[in-house]
């Protein structure tokens, strides 16, 4: 599934499955988790939100039961990044 990123302190990315109604997110600690039954309305209220996280911990968090389906392997440049600039985010 391929992922967009979000810009939130805690989530990555967020991918959705339209046939499967699966939404996946990735966040910051590497984890990856799968949201079944999701809309793909939920979704893409998501990757508009202002806050990625609030949305996420209001209208998905506590409506769907996420299963941990593996975790992201972060590459050496990634970390020189965030040891030069620091995560980027949105959330308040």
């Amino acid at each position: 599934m391929l992922l967009k990123p979000l810009k939130s302190s805690k989530l990555r990315a967020a991918g959705y499955d339209d046939r499967a109604r699966i939404m996946e997110i990735k966040f910051a600690n590497g984890d990856i988790f799968e949201y079944k039954g999701v809309s793909p309305e939920t979704y893409r209220q998501l990757m508009v939100s202002p806050s990625p996280n609030s949305f996420f911990e209001d209208k998905v968090e506590e409506a769907f039961s996420g299963k941990r389906i593996g975790k992201a392997i972060k590459s050496n440049s990634d970390d020189a990044f965030d040891a030069l600039f620091g995560a980027k985010s949105n959330d308040s």
